[in-house]
């Protein structure tokens, strides 16, 4: 905790003794500095951290869609805040193993999540995977509570997926301990273990610290709306194999390209847009274009003499090659330039 103002680290150099030991041993408070500081709050009642948050809201923000969750699990006290703030990984995490398939696209990860509603009994859940640290795409994660099970889970999973996917995706299955991110922190999943004073710590969040845990399954009304996420992320990363639910379409329009056909082709076609912007009717700028093409050849005139043999500009610049004088939209606007947007546009562990 932040007693005085100063760097918190310094505070974890003071070195107590004698009454002032035993006093800084009870200060529960400032051991539990670390979780208040991600918003929690003491409640007067029950004396335990709770989220400011007064009501639960349906959580739709998530890349994942939840077949069914674990009995016993309980992610946002275990993993969000008790290893997010202190790096401690619980006993129940330790427990924790998950069959992870790796879905090659889009039209895999769909087939799949039918599959986990359909085919499968255990907890697992399906979706895109948005962690920079995670070198994929797509990912499918089923849970048990022992190795024993996991290792059963495996081989089902490995089964039906020889069934339903690609061979490359089915030999691609693991069996894994707990979440990446331990991993990534704590080093390999078989050296983990608990100090006597992270055991401790244990103690004051379980008795203190109080999160819901989510006993319902995921509504079905915001599945949709993840699934539509899955399809851009697809679209984004170049997997257009959801095109095969979308009608063989594409989300976005493709550009029009202009660097091959006859250039004087390309160059009458934007005239006579131009043209038809100003009020003159296509035809017309065609048929003008046409005769000052021709006029051109015949003989050898430039354009601005054509101009000036026409008296009106406008008219003139419709025939141009080089369209640099006509007012274009701002680059800024477009977003293919490398500028600042105006405006700039979570994660189920």
């Amino acid at each position: 905790m932040n007693l005085g103002g100063s760097d918190p680290k310094i505070y974890k150099r003071m070195q107590w003794g004698g009454k002032l030991f035993r006093l800084a041993d009870s200060d529960v408070i400032s051991k539990l500095w670390p979780i208040e500081s991600m918003g929690f709050r003491w409640c007067n009642d029950t004396h335990k951290l709770v989220t400011p948050r007064t009501k639960r809201f349906m959580a739709y923000n998530t890349p994942w869609c939840h077949a069914r969750h674990l009995i016993g699990k309980h992610c946002a006290l275990d993993h969000q805040v008790t290893f997010n703030a202190f790096g401690i990984i619980p006993p129940k995490c330790m427990n924790c193993w998950k069959t992870v398939l790796t879905p090659k696209n889009f039209d895999e990860l769909v087939i799949w999540k039918e599959v986990q509603e359909n085919d499968i009994s255990y907890a697992a859940k399906c979706g895109i995977e948005l962690r920079d640290y995670t070198p994929k795409h797509y990912g499918a994660y089923h849970y048990a509570a022992s190795l024993d099970e996991g290792r059963e889970q495996y081989e089902d999973v490995y089964k039906k997926a020889k069934k339903y996917l690609s061979k490359e995706t089915a030999e691609g299955v693991i069996l894994k301990r707990a979440c990446t991110e331990y991993e990534m922190i704590k080093g390999p999943a078989s050296s983990w273990t608990l100090t006597k004073e992270e055991e401790r710590m244990l103690e004051l969040i379980e008795a203190y610290v109080d999160v819901p845990q989510a006993t319902k399954r995921q509504p079905q009304m915001t599945k949709p709306t993840v699934m539509i996420k899955w399809a851009l992320w697809a679209h984004a990363n170049g997997d257009f194999s959801y095109m095969k639910y979308n009608g063989d379409k594409k989300l976005f329009p493709d550009y029009q390209k202009f660097h091959k056909g006859d250039i004087n082709d390309i160059k009458h076609d934007l005239a006579v847009t131009a043209a038809h912007a100003a009020g003159v009717d296509p035809a017309v700028a065609a048929e003008f274009l046409t005769g000052s093409d021709e006029f051109l050849r015949k003989h050898g005139a430039s354009l601005s003499q054509v101009d000036k043999m026409i008296g009106n500009a406008h008219l003139g610049k419709l025939g141009q090659m080089d369209f640099s004088d006509i007012k274009r939209v701002d680059p800024a606007t477009i977003g293919d330039d490398d500028v600042l947007p105006i405006e700039d546009i979570d994660h189920d562990k």
